[in-house]
C-alpha cells in the first residue's frame, strides 16, 4: 500500500502573491515620490534665484539708460549733457548775453598788440545810458580760477555775491587811469564776464542795471525745456 501523498503545507503568517505585489507597487510609488519630494524644491529654487537675477537685471536697465539722456546743447546740437560744450566766440557770448549785440556798428573785437592765449576773447560796445556814454565789454576767460584771481588783483576788494552765488560783481572805488569807474559781473563756475565802465559811480551801477542781461548759469550750456 503507497503511501498517501503529502498535504500542502499551509502557512497562516505567510504573504500570498498578491499581497506581494501590492507591497512591490507601493515601495515603486514611495521610490518614486522620494524623488519628487527632492527635486521639486530644488526646481523651486533655481526657479525663485532665476527670477530674481532676471528682475535686478531688468531693474538696472532702465537706470543706467536713464543716466544720461540726450539734450539740445546751447548750440541746438543733440547730446548727453556732459558733453554738451561750452559757449564759444562772439555767437557763445551772444548766448550768455542776451544784451550783446555782436553785430551792432558800436561794438567791436578788443585787440592787443600783446594778445596771446592767456588773454580772454573780449568785445566792447560803446552805448549811451541817460544821454551819457558808457563801454561795456563781454569777456570769455581763458581760465574759469585765473580770470577771478586776476579781478580781485585788479579790485582789490571781495567781490559781491548774486544769483544765488552764480555770479560775483567786483566794483572799482577810485576811478582807474581813464578816468572811468568800474564794475566787473563774473560767472563763479563758467568763464564769461561782462564789465561796465562810465564817468561816473552811480552812472556805472545804473547802466548795468538797465543794458546789461544775463542767461542763468544753468542755462549756459543747455537751453532751458530742452
Amino acid at each position: 500500500m503507497s503511501d498517501p501523498a503529502p498535504m500542502a503545507r499551509f502557512d497562516a503568517d505567510a504573504p500570498d502573491a498578491d499581497e506581494v505585489g501590492e507591497r512591490n507597487v507601493v515601495l515603486r510609488a514611495l521610490k518614486r515620490m522620494r524623488a519628487g519630494i527632492v527635486l521639486v524644491p530644488l526646481v523651486v529654487g533655481l526657479l525663485v534665484a532665476a527670477s530674481i537675477g532676471a528682475s535686478k537685471l531688468w531693474a538696472d536697465l532702465p537706470q543706467e539708460a536713464a543716466t544720461d539722456p540726450d539734450v539740445t546743447c546751447w548750440n541746438n546740437t543733440q547730446a548727453p549733457i556732459s558733453q554738451c560744450p561750452q559757449p564759444q566766440g562772439k555767437f557763445g557770448l551772444r548766448w550768455v548775453f542776451p544784451s550783446f549785440k555782436p553785430d551792432d556798428s558800436d561794438c567791436s573785437q578788443v585787440r592787443r598788440r600783446d594778445q596771446d592765449k592767456g588773454r580772454p576773447f573780449e568785445f566792447a560796445c560803446n552805448q549811451r545810458y541817460d544821454q551819457r556814454p558808457v563801454v561795456i565789454t563781454y569777456s570769455v576767460r581763458t581760465s574759469l580760477d585765473e580770470g577771478l584771481a586776476f579781478l580781485r588783483r585788479v579790485y582789490g576788494a571781495k567781490p559781491v555775491s548774486e544769483a544765488d552765488g552764480e555770479r560775483l560783481v567786483f566794483r572799482s572805488r577810485k576811478p582807474g587811469d581813464d578816468g572811468l569807474y568800474r564794475v566787473t559781473v563774473a560767472y563763479t563756475d563758467h568763464p564769461f564776464s561782462v564789465t561796465v565802465a562810465a564817468p561816473d559811480p552811480d552812472l556805472r551801477d545804473t547802466a548795468l542795471d538797465e543794458l546789461v542781461r544775463y542767461r542763468p548759469a544753468e542755462q549756459l550750456v543747455v537751453r532751458a525745456g530742452a
